[in-house]
């Protein structure tokens, strides 16, 4: 599946993960706007224990 479009919102979480320091993160919208699927798209190359 290809992702298309949200590239800042993916910089902005890429940014975060990125980070040294400890953060939190809050993703909000409307219902099927694709907020899982930015999420998944922006763990992707994360070399780290997801827990679903």
């Amino acid at each position: 599946m290809r992702f298309i479009g949200r590239q800042h919102e993916l910089a902005v979480i890429r940014q975060k993960l990125a980070s040294n320091r400890a953060e939190s993160l809050l993703v909000y919208g409307r219902r099927r706007v694709g907020k899982s699927e930015l999420i998944k798209e922006a763990l992707k190359d994360v070399e780290a224990t997801i827990i679903h």
